[in-house]
């Protein structure tokens, strides 16, 4: 995906392009103390082929709880009516996020991460997690 050239800047003034960034709520349950996939990121190119590996960074880190990241091959999965839908079931790089409470917690952990796809969008996503 290309980006436009910006029209020629006034003399002395550079111009700059703001990143997109959306937020949007993942919610999840676990048992205390087991590990659990929050999700899988990627990117998808329009020939069903894996993108760019996207970055993850946890923006506010969990309370009661550990996160960590892994790379990982796993199957695209769109809505019906998505643009890349077609590429339901190939395989892609993604990143996987995982959460594993402290032994002893249970009740609700918290934590956000940003997403950048690498193509001008970063998204936030708030997650909460059920830990019983």
């Amino acid at each position: 995906m290309g980006v436009p050239a910006a029209p020629a800047a006034q003399k002395g003034k550079a111009q700059v392009a703001a990143l997109t960034t959306t937020t949007a709520e993942v919610r999840r349950s676990a048992f205390s103390g087991n590990e659990v996939s929050l999700a899988g990121f990627y990117t998808v190119n329009t020939d069903c082929s894996s993108g760019s590996l996207v970055d993850v960074r946890v923006v506010k880190p969990p309370a009661n709880g550990e996160v960590t990241f892994q790379e990982v091959r796993t199957q695209a999965e769109f809505q019906k009516d998505h643009v890349r839908a077609r590429c339901n079931g190939k395989p892609v790089d993604a990143v996987k996020v995982l959460y594993r409470s402290h032994e002893s917690f249970t009740g609700t952990d918290r934590m956000q991460i940003e997403v950048d796809y690498k193509n001008g969008r970063v998204r936030r996503y708030s997650v909460v997690i059920d830990v019983r």
